[in-house]
């Protein structure tokens, strides 16, 4: 009884508490932040810039508020008032991930976290740099090099769909939702080469297993983009998303169990799954089945849409510029003499116009247009104070197309690739002790699958098609590509 009246008198200064904090926090606390000595957004409460940064198109908002303050170094308000800071100088870049990285840890989506909980991706410090040794000798160029049949497997199918649906037309060339089909090719690359499992989500988009996997990927891709928390809420579509979830880890942590059986059984196989299952340290220690669950998901939605991305702007790219995919295409025809010659590794490194073509696209559209760091320690950037907490953007975006960075940046221009260039002003897998580890698998399927189509075809827009960039977890064009593609009369 004498508690209950101790609590009850003291509710009013509990709440009274809470209120001041949350004034102080909200109306106060900005205006008294270091962080103010950056130029930037004006601050507002609650929603911060958000609503601005939201309204233009993916990537313009920082590189015009860096032009407009006529500094690298921008600051903008996020979500309940939070300060936030964005740099595009290649030594402040440097600075982040290199040279003091250790004080600068990853913000990966809390969401992501709850997913995969040890995935790399969501790691920092001495458990990321732990993992990633196990992990780097299955992501190196030999390894990934051994990936080329599948990848041109995938590509051949999707070939053999434009083919066939130009057969059934009675004609020589035909619409085709290209963005959708480098989803469902990369989506099937990474199913045969993650774990060895035949999806056939290129031919048969329909069956049940290419669907469940395209709406639990895809879905999640949209989930995790979101600003605010409403995909925790029990809604029909949050616990139908959560049902395919579950489904995902029963259906891979099945097939962990009936690998390390095949294995043991002496049974060969080459998947980035049996690689890991035979990964151990200098102790002779394995991963757990949890840690192989996690790396297997996490790759699964990391790598699905980031290389469907680089394919379909890469598309996108050679289809308005006719001259550049032409050339592109005598380059691949000098290698590739016959549509039946194989890809090699070594046709591969031959692709030198081919290798610009893909990095100009990467720089005009970085998949991870930008990626958060948390300062650990108080730090300066640029001669301003960065306070231990503050979240700092390095925003890709913003390096590859201001013009102190590149001539003519916002020009598709692959001739550039050809000179050396700094490799802090072009990092769409950024670099350092973070770099993605998955980098090399992404351009060598890249690599291949486009060479192959412009081998059998010639490319242009759909008549009217307009996009704009968006972003959700990966840089997008909205609407979704479609392509005109035209049989070539030699294929």
């Amino acid at each position: 009884m004498v508690q209950s009246d101790i609590l009850k008198s003291a509710l009013p200064y509990i709440a009274l508490a809470a209120t001041s904090w949350y004034i102080f926090k909200i109306f106060i606390k900005p205006f008294l932040s270091p962080l103010r000595k950056i130029p930037g957004r004006p601050y507002k409460p609650f929603i911060g810039n958000m609503r601005e940064a939201l309204q233009e198109e993916a990537m313009s908002n920082t590189i015009n508020w860096m032009k407009e303050y006529n500094s690298r170094i921008v600051r903008f308000y996020f979500l309940r008032g939070e300060g936030r800071v964005l740099i595009a100088d290649p030594e402040m870049i440097k600075h982040v991930l290199v040279t003091n990285s250790k004080n600068y840890v990853r913000m990966s989506s809390d969401n992501l976290r709850a997913i995969t909980p040890g995935f790399l991706l969501t790691l920092s410090g001495d458990e990321h740099h732990t993992l990633r040794k196990y992990l780097n000798p299955a992501f190196n160029s030999h390894a990934v090099n051994e990936f080329i049949p599948v990848f041109e497997k995938t590509a051949r199918k999707v070939i053999h769909c434009w083919e066939a649906e130009m057969r059934n037309l009675g004609v020589l060339s035909a619409h085709v939702p290209a963005q959708s089909f480098m989803s469902r090719l990369t989506l099937e690359a990474i199913c045969l080469c993650g774990f060895d499992y035949d999806i056939n989500s290129v031919e048969e988009p329909e069956q049940s297993g290419a669907q469940s996997f395209q709406r639990i990927l895809q879905g999640f891709q949209l989930r995790l983009s979101k600003l605010l928390p409403l995909q925790w809420l029990p809604t029909k579509s949050n616990r139908l998303a959560w049902a395919d979830l579950k489904f995902l880890y029963s259906t891979i942590q099945n097939v962990i169990a009936q690998k390390r059986k095949r294995l043991a059984a002496g049974h060969a196989s080459n998947d980035l799954l049996a690689r890991l299952l035979q990964a151990r340290d200098e102790n002779g220690n394995g991963l757990t089945d949890d840690c192989l669950l996690d790396q297997v998901c996490g790759f699964l939605f990391a790598g699905f849409e980031t290389t469907s991305m680089n394919l379909t702007w890469t598309l996108l790219m050679l289809a308005e510029h006719p001259d550049i995919q032409e050339k592109v295409r005598q380059e691949v025809m000098t290698l590739l003499p016959d549509t039946n010659t194989p890809v090699t590794a070594k046709v591969l490194d031959g692709l030198t116009y081919l290798t610009c073509v893909i990095k100009e696209s990467l720089r005009l559209f970085p998949p991870a247009s930008i990626i958060f760091r948390k300062a650990v320690e108080n730090d300066y950037l640029g001669g301003y104070l960065i306070p231990a907490g503050t979240p700092v953007g390095i925003s890709i975006g913003a390096l590859h197309r201001l013009p102190e960075n590149w001539e003519d940046p916002t020009t598709f221009k692959p001739e550039r690739f050809l000179e050396p260039y700094d490799p802090y002003k072009f990092m769409p897998f950024i670099t350092g002790p973070y770099m993605c580890i998955g980098h090399i698998f992404s351009l060598t399927e890249t690599k291949v699958t486009l060479a192959l189509i412009l081998r059998h075809f010639k490319l242009s827009l759909t008549p009217g098609y307009k996009y704009r960039r968006i972003r959700q977890l990966t840089l997008q064009p909205s609407p979704p590509l479609t392509l005109t593609v035209q049989a070539l009369e030699h294929s």
